[in-house]
């Protein structure tokens, strides 16, 4: 079974002023590839993207998003036109396409994760154990530097900066919206490392959501570590025998006033990502050049089921939610493993 999660640090996470699809911005080009130009989907519905040999990816393009190409080729055993928006290799086709000039400054931009050259499951596995090498330091610091969505200002649409969220009280559509995108960023780099995707379920939302309620009432923040009572007293009540933390990994920032918009949350939900992805221990981007604050690995191991068990390369059902106490926002990524719900001595009724 899993080793029990620790918290990523104490309050000071992040200071803040006032089916998957693919996006990028300019600045995560993979290898600062020339941008060609834009193109955007000819439909109102989102369209298949394909690897270079003509496969199917896993991804899709929105037609909310105007993409920008680095080369326009053409691709797989049908020498279909095709234009390369993705910095792992995605294809969009000319068919599926519609070719648009630049409007100036990106003023909306979808957040992804890139993982960086040197990032391999077989590095992870040597920092998850206590021993990173220097080469997975530095891919790991390529890795908080080359993706900037928690570091510019535009949002992925004009609606995330009207949206307001109650930090306390979240309405359902506004966690499933925090949901789906931490989801699509966790599977983005999972599809990356080679890993099956985590899967959305509704158990495990409704158990994200019971963690954070067992947080608000027993007033209980990130600054507290892991609330280990109240967790295992949610799982028991969703149906798993569990006798400690083995589903929540935990991010967090401070934040007085208690209502944020959509496009500060997103932001601050993709830095804890960051840094669970990536090691880093620092609070905020500043220190992201300081080697000292790479340290702790534990949480990328989960993120990605890469602990040297059993259950390496095993996938996850998960749910995201958040609670607020003592003006501190704790952001929980909830995720139960597939193992767990196999096996009739954890799972006492939990369906995902």
């Amino acid at each position: 079974m899993k080793k029990s999660k620790l918290a990523l640090v104490a309050i000071n996470l992040i200071f803040l002023v006032t089916v998957p699809v693919l996006g990028l911005t300019e600045s995560n080009q993979v290898a600062a590839a020339t941008v060609k130009g834009y193109v955007k989907t000819r439909s109102n519905k989102k369209v298949r993207l394909y690897t270079i040999k003509g496969k199917h990816s896993n991804f899709y393009a929105s037609p909310k998003y105007r993409y920008p190409y680095s080369s326009k080729k053409k691709i797989g055993k049908q020498k279909r036109v095709a234009y390369k928006i993705g910095s792992n290799s995605h294809w969009i086709l000319a068919k599926d396409a519609t070719v648009i000039k630049q409007q100036g400054p990106e003023k909306y931009v979808q957040a992804q994760l890139q993982m960086p050259v040197g990032y391999t499951k077989l590095e992870l596995l040597q920092a998850y154990q206590g021993n990173p090498s220097q080469a997975f330091i530095n891919a790991s610091i390529k890795g908080m530097k080359t993706n900037s969505f928690s570091r510019i200002s535009a949002a992925e649409d004009e609606e995330d900066n009207h949206n307001m969220v109650d930090l306390a009280k979240p309405t359902p559509e506004q966690i499933d919206t925090l949901t789906t995108f931490s989801l699509r960023l966790i599977n983005q780099a999972r599809s990356q490392l080679g890993l099956d995707l985590w899967q959305d379920s509704v158990g495990a939302r409704k158990l994200a959501r019971d963690i954070a309620i067992q947080y608000t009432e027993n007033n209980k923040t990130i600054k507290d570590s892991h609330y280990v009572i109240g967790i295992v007293k949610a799982c028991k009540s969703n149906g798993l025998n569990l006798d400690d933390n083995y589903v929540e990994d935990m991010a967090g920032f401070y934040n007085p006033n208690r209502t944020m918009s959509m496009t500060e949350l997103k932001k601050s939900v993709y830095f804890g990502l960051k840094q669970m992805i990536f090691g880093y221990a620092g609070s905020g981007e500043e220190g992201r050049n300081d080697r000292s604050n790479y340290q702790e690995w534990e949480h990328a191991g989960d993120l990605f089921n890469t602990q040297g068990s059993l259950h390496d390369g095993d996938y996850n059902y998960y749910g995201f939610s958040l609670s607020h106490n003592n003006d501190i926002c704790s952001m929980h990524f909830i995720s139960v493993p597939t193992y767990i719900v196999k096996n009739n001595t954890y799972n006492t009724g939990f369906k995902p």
